[in-house]
């Protein structure tokens, strides 16, 4: 996503004397970005295959939208002059006043945009519950579907309520939220149901690389590699690094099963 510079500068020459300096409205955005970039891949380290695409579809998430407010709020600087550089003679208080309202929506919006902590959270948590290579993942998420169910029906009762006695309603987020995660169980469901039945018709498909064996073994819900002697600290680092670990008694460096534990797999092998 790209950062218009032009507003950046023109936001800044509405509100301050000193000149606006190229480039470093992109520079703090790639800040912020590489802030969470951070908290994301820590968080992978925690959670299953599921849970680290939907840390990555969060990160990204957040790139577009963030990157979409700076330019929003640039472009309601740049449309509105400061009395401070317009100077208080004849200074249009009725525009500064649709300025103030743009700016308290922009930054309303901000704070839900800037909450990903309470996002990651929130992810690592869910994923806690229920691993995929549980034995009775499916049946578990299944129930935890029925819940969320009818969980989701309460909110909008309370809301047809709440209409029929004049109150306020619950804040549109919350029935988002809730239809998000029903739609994430969902997803979980079938992928999980989908591996079963490959699982059933082909346990494990082994490839090799270089000598070394790259394993997928969907019985056990492990992505494995297996050296033919011990790999040197940088290998092993670059395993640890993606989420691998050593299994003494598969005498394997191993992780969940995902396609980018499979496309770092071949990495690895080939890069050896």
């Amino acid at each position: 996503m790209i950062i218009n510079e032009d507003l950046a500068r023109r936001n800044k020459e509405n509100y301050s004397f000193s000149d606006y300096q190229a480039g470093s409205e992109t520079a703090k955005y790639n800040t912020v970005i590489a802030e969470a970039a951070e908290k994301i891949e820590k968080a992978k380290l925690r959670v299953s295959p599921e849970g680290q695409e939907r840390l990555d579809k969060l990160l990204e998430s957040f790139k577009a939208k963030y990157a979409d407010w700076v330019n929003k709020s640039n472009s309601n600087g740049s449309r509105h002059v400061s009395v401070m550089i317009a100077g208080p003679s004849n200074y249009n208080m009725r525009a500064h006043e649709k300025y103030l309202n743009r700016e308290r929506t922009l930054w309303a919006e901000y704070d839900e945009i800037k909450d990903i902590d309470s996002k990651i959270w929130s992810i690592i948590n869910g994923d806690k519950i229920i691993k995929s290579d549980d034995a009775n993942a499916i049946e578990k998420l299944k129930e935890k579907l029925a819940k969320a169910l009818e969980e989701h029906e309460g909110y909008k009762a309370y809301n047809v309520k709440a209409r029929k006695e004049g109150k306020e309603t619950l804040a549109p987020y919350v029935l988002q939220n809730s239809n998000g995660r029903i739609k994430g169980i969902k997803d979980r469901i079938a992928h999980l149901e989908r591996l079963a039945v490959k699982a059933e018709a082909t346990p494990q498909v082994e490839t090799e690389i270089n000598g070394i064996k790259i394993i997928d073994n969907l019985e056990a819900q492990r992505l494995q590699i297996i050296f033919p002697g011990k790999p040197d600290a940088e290998v092993r680092e670059q395993l640890k690094k993606n989420g691998f670990r050593w299994c003494p008694t598969n005498s394997a460096w191993q992780s969940y099963r995902s396609e980018r534990a499979g496309r770092i797999a071949q990495e690895i092998a080939k890069g050896v």
